[in-house]
């Protein structure tokens, strides 16, 4: 392997892991063993310097990998946090790496949950089969433990949504938003709390797998009608309506017993005036997860592009919700205007900047 081939700092002032993530035992595993998508870069901590020890995509033989190997374990090595968006797709197929890696900054952890959440909803509503469910609630029941450790955690996630119009996008952005209320009205507990004071990691696990499988019945509606271009017919419309009974068949006979869940899937498109389907409930008669769901399934698909549109603004899709508070729960959407402008309430407003 060659010596170090160029070597860089950080800005003067501005701390190593900063500008750089340590590339532990556990990060190293991830990547192909013989040719690394990223630079790796090498600390010499006697020059108080950093230097390129191996370029992206260049074959590594045996010899390379056992040094590169043992300098990981020793701490010496890095990788560029500007090139997360790399690392970031393969850590989402190691999810709890999460959980354990303690350099990682909360933009990526929250792009990493991103990727592997989309990854698990888009397999699973392309084959709706019980192995595919036990792969998505797998990555839930991490992402519950990474929010009951610190619900501040959460603020995070709510500044990590997609845009494109695609259904697998379109649930993680409802998760996310939803389970940021969830936290806000469950959580008492500022950063650090290990969780106390905050909901339980099985409700966490429930309310976001219910947020992830909500539109589960729109695998049954043809992609010409979802795909218009133009409004919908009325026969269109009532084929989009019947996804609410299509998707409770589905978990039925996927064996999902949760009534949170359960509750997403039937009551999402409810409005609290009774103008909503599929049986025109009214006020309390809505259950919360319910409401919850409402909020979040319909910011998400404002703020998400169409069709027929582009992606509209968060700002507008708040005040939207909040004007609209005979068919939306005013609480859930006062809620959701406090989040995605100061964060949970106790908690410091994340730095998203990159």
């Amino acid at each position: 392997m060659p010596q170090p081939e160029t070597s860089s700092a950080p800005p003067p002032g501005q701390p190593l892991s900063e500008t750089y993530l340590q590339i532990s035992p556990n990060i190293l595993e991830i990547f192909p063993r013989f040719r690394p998508p990223v630079d790796i870069y090498l600390h010499d901590e006697a020059l108080g310097r950093v230097g390129l020890l191996h370029g992206a995509g260049r074959r590594l033989g045996a010899e390379a990998q056992a040094r590169v190997a043992g300098l990981a374990a020793e701490g010496r090595l890095f990788l560029l946090r500007e090139d997360y968006h790399v690392y970031a797709r393969h850590l989402s197929r190691k999810l709890g790496l999460v959980l354990v890696e303690d350099g990682l900054n909360p933009c990526e952890v929250a792009e990493i949950f991103s990727l592997a959440l989309r990854d698990k909803v888009a397999r699973f509503l392309d084959q709706p089969r019980r192995e595919e469910l036990d792969r998505l609630r797998g990555d839930i029941a991490i992402l519950a433990e990474y929010l009951w450790a610190d619900p501040c955690r959460v603020a995070v996630l709510t500044r990590a949504l997609h845009r494109d119009h695609d259904p697998a996008v379109h649930a993680v952005n409802t998760l996310f938003i939803g389970i940021g209320l969830f936290v806000m009205l469950t959580s008492s507990a500022p950063a650090g709390a290990g969780g106390s004071g905050g909901a339980e990691r099985t409700a966490l696990s429930a309310m976001a797998l219910g947020l992830a499988l909500h539109d589960l019945g729109m695998t049954s509606v043809p992609r010409f009608i979802t795909d218009k271009e133009r409004y919908l017919l009325r026969r269109d419309r009532e084929s989009i309506e019947r996804h609410i009974e299509a998707g409770l068949r589905m978990i039925e006979r996927l064996k999902v017993r949760d009534p949170v869940v359960r509750q997403c899937l039937e009551e999402h498109h409810e409005r609290l005036d009774g103008s909503g389907y599929p049986r025109g409930l009214r006020g309390e008669a809505i259950s919360l997860p319910g409401r919850l769901c409402a909020v979040a399934d319909t910011f998400a698909a404002m703020i998400g592009s169409r069709p027929h549109r582009g992606a509209g603004s968060p700002d507008e899709a708040v005040a939207t919700l909040v004007h609209e508070s005979r068919r939306y729960d005013r609480r859930l959407t006062g809620l959701l205007a406090a989040l995605l402008d100061s964060g949970v309430p106790g908690c410091a407003m994340p730095r998203t900047g990159r």
